[in-house]
């Protein structure tokens, strides 16, 4: 008797050193131009569902690879709907650790391991460490290395044979403490202390080791340990085994016995512990990546006339040896190859806000690539700007002092259109909805930007809006390529690819008409029945990873007059309710406004620690608390001992709202306690949770499925209920 809203969401400065200009081209790495193909490819544009992240592929016969910057939450199922392939992923380069940057890392580290990736390094600021090892409660894998490369403490260079990069930190112009110095301390920017959060103060700044110490028992692919079920479910029993440490610090006997080998043995003592104290860091890391050197092209003709046939003499002067002609001459290299030249140079930026541009403004790492040296001019510049950054007067002048060739490609939810991203959701939906389109509701979109690009004349000519998979050649020669960009999804359009497809399923339109007209005359209309108006809606119905037509588990539950109740959120789920519920200050024909569901969002319930259930929470409390009207509003979280763990460890990373929940262990509310006759007292947070809903009961029931894992059932004073 409930109106049942099905929406299947699957959801488609540490300072660069300053050195001398030619010590800093006589750096770069050497690699032949033969078979060489290298590029940079835009993954996310700025849209709800996937943060702006870019990956450049480098291809060539001896060492084919991918880098990455940025992971948000999105970007593996991105990956998977365009058939990106990340098998070659070795590098991940964060700007922040923060999770509009880092929230997709978790789940797609599970994934490449799943897939046979044996090692990948994570490059990144303060705290990247300490946000990685606390997903321990529910991430381990024996199968691949995961390595953090702290750049302050850990040396301030990359370099392979395919790029050498330098970070350059900024920061906010209120904090003191702008990085200027390779010390390890003296350039971190740390805010003021969170309210109520007085063991800040024990900030260990000695624990790095220790988190990494922690993250190599976490991945640790020279350890296969013992599975009792059978290899066929080493993924599962590695998951549960994670979830099977007790949070509770064990002694010395207790946490060891004569079955448990050294690997089992050190996470049970160590995981337990929690995390030294970190503060969150508000720097922001822009990276310059050079490419090799190029070599000059080999000249046949030169050589044969200095006496010289093909062979091994030719691979020599190639590869930079002298050799001997037949009559004795000595023939360098410099004889028979054209001029080499310089890598090409690109850079990343993330500016969340106006107040980082004077740190930006007064960088002199920055000015190093501002100059008439055409060897140092950056080819493309990705600028990740927060609103009002563009506008800037100043940022378009430091913008401007680049190169004329200088591509600049902006990031930035008001200049990108919120186009759709998942096309196949997108087009799933719109054949549903020829059967209820208010039950099957196309999800939101807009073809057209907020603002143009065409309103700032003084930024420079070269400026290009990003969009998803635009794509800039660097090797062997420069180009943009826009010929992967996918086609833009427009129902309202006739002559659309979608709209075009669907007209020509004339079977299906028929089937969905029939359908349309029996669920019409055949559903009764609930008139005064308990629950009439309560929405059950569907944000992601896969499990185990996010895939082409379905997101990964949450269900959102609307109880008009009374509040909303999350249930379950996995990655993914806040780009869900965005297309769900329509952009900031939009309201859906139909529907309450994405404002109007955070204010009524009461409870986050969450039934087990398998990642797929819980990886989006974080997303959801930070919006949850930026958009919250009342000052001393609190939302509740109901979920297993290690959810909170996991997320009160995360907050010393960054402050997403923490002090304004109040958390219910399900183990605190299960219905067999009632059974057993030994009924706990109520809890004050599960009393104003009742209370906040109109809620007769909420309690939880033990399911066969993984170490504390849940179910819920919730009865409401009108007197319906669900399960």
């Amino acid at each position: 008797s409930i109106p049942l809203v099905i929406y299947q969401r699957p959801l488609k400065l540490h300072i660069l050193p300053t050195f001398p200009q030619k010590s800093i081209l006589n750096q770069f790495s050497t690699t032949q131009t033969t078979n060489m193909k290298s590029y940079l490819q835009l993954i996310g544009s700025g849209t709800f569902d996937v943060p702006p992240s870019i990956m450049v592929h480098f291809d060539n016969q001896q060492n084919s690879q991918r880098y990455l910057f940025n992971c948000g939450e999105g970007t593996q199922r991105f990956c998977l709907q365009n058939k990106l392939k990340a098998s070659k992923l070795k590098n991940v380069f964060l700007t922040r650790v923060n999770w509009n940057c880092f929230g997709g890392l978790p789940g797609m580290l599970l994934t490449m391991a799943d897939a046979g990736s044996k090692e990948i390094k994570l490059y990144g600021g303060p705290n990247l460490t300490h946000a990685i090892t606390a997903t321990r409660g529910f991430i381990l894998r024996s199968t691949m290395s995961v390595e953090t490369h702290e750049f302050q403490e850990d040396g301030m260079t990359f370099k392979d044979d395919n790029m050498t990069i330098y970070p350059i930190f900024f920061d906010l112009e209120e904090s003191n403490n702008n990085i200027s110095s390779s010390s390890s301390q003296g350039g971190v920017s740390l805010p003021s202390k969170r309210a109520n959060d007085s063991t800040l103060d024990t900030v260990d700044n000695t624990s790095l080791q220790h988190k990494k110490e922690i993250l190599s028992l976490m991945f640790n692919k020279s350890h296969q340990p013992h599975n009792p079920k059978g290899t066929k479910k080493s993924k599962t029993y590695e998951e549960n085994s994670a979830l099977e440490i007790s949070d509770e610090v064990q002694s010395e006997k207790s946490s060891s016995s004569k079955n448990d080998d050294s690997l089992i043995q050190q996470r049970r003592k160590l995981f337990p512990k929690r995390l030294p104290k970190s503060r969150p860091s508000s720097a922001s890391i822009a990276y310059v990546c050079i490419g090799p050197k190029y070599k000059g092209k080999f000249d046949p003709q030169a050589a044969k006339a200095l006496g010289l046939k093909p062979g091994r003499q030719y691979a020599d002067l190639v590869n930079g040896k002298s050799v001997t002609a037949p009559d004795g001459t000595i023939v360098h290299p410099n004889q028979v190859l054209g001029p080499s030249r310089a890598g090409l140079i690109f850079i990343v930026i993330d500016v969340p806000s106006t107040s980082y541009i004077p740190s930006i403004c007064a960088s002199p790492e920055f000015a190093t690539y501002q100059t008439d040296n055409k060897d140092l001019q950056p080819r493309i510049i990705i600028h990740m700007l927060g609103d009002g950054v563009l506008e800037n007067e100043k940022y378009q002048i430091w913008m401007k002092k680049f190169g004329p060739n200088t591509e600049h490609v902006i990031v930035n939810e008001q200049y990108c259109p919120q186009r759709i991203i998942f096309d196949s959701i997108a087009e799933s939906q719109l054949k549903l909805s020829k059967i209820d389109e208010n039950r099957f509701r196309v999800p939101y979109y807009s073809n057209q930007p907020e603002k143009l690009l065409d309103s700032i004349p003084n930024i420079p000519k070269t400026t290009h809006l990003a969009a998803p998979l635009l794509t800039f050649q660097m090797e062997p020669s420069f180009d943009i390529d826009s010929s992967n960009l996918p086609e833009l999804f427009d129902h309202n359009n006739e002559n659309s690819r979608a709209v075009k497809e669907l007209n020509k399923n004339i079977e299906y339109l028929k089937i969905a008409a029939q359908v349309q007209e029996e669920v019409a005359t055949a559903t009764p209309k609930a008139m005064n029945i308990p629950g009439n108006n309560v929405i059950v809606t569907t944000l992601g119905t896969g499990s185990t990873l996010p895939s082409k037509y379905r997101n990964v588990s949450s269900t959102l539950l609307t109880i008009p007059n009374d509040g909303s109740i999350l249930l379950d959120v996995g990655e993914g789920t806040l780009g869900a309710l965005f297309r769900h519920f329509g952009p900031l200050g939009k309201t859906r024909e139909g529907q309450i406004s994405i404002e109007e569901l955070f204010n009524s969002l009461k409870c986050i319930f969450i039934s087990h620690m398998h990642a797929d259930h819980h990886l989006g929470i974080v997303g959801i409390l930070s919006k949850w608390n930026e958009l919250q009207k009342n000052p001393s509003g609190y939302i509740h979280i109901v979920g297993p001992p290690k959810l909170w763990k996991w997320l009160s460890e995360f907050s010393d990373v960054q402050d997403f709202g923490l002090s304004r929940t109040r958390f219910i262990d399900n183990r605190d509310i299960l219905s067999l306690q009632k059974q057993s006759g030994s009924p706990k007292k109520m809890s004050s947070s599960l009393k104003s949770l009742k209370e906040s809903i109109n809620l007769k009961s909420f309690e939880t029931i033990e399911v066969i499925h993984c170490p504390f894992a849940y179910g819920i059932s919730i009865e409401h004073l009108d007197g319906w209920k669900i399960v």
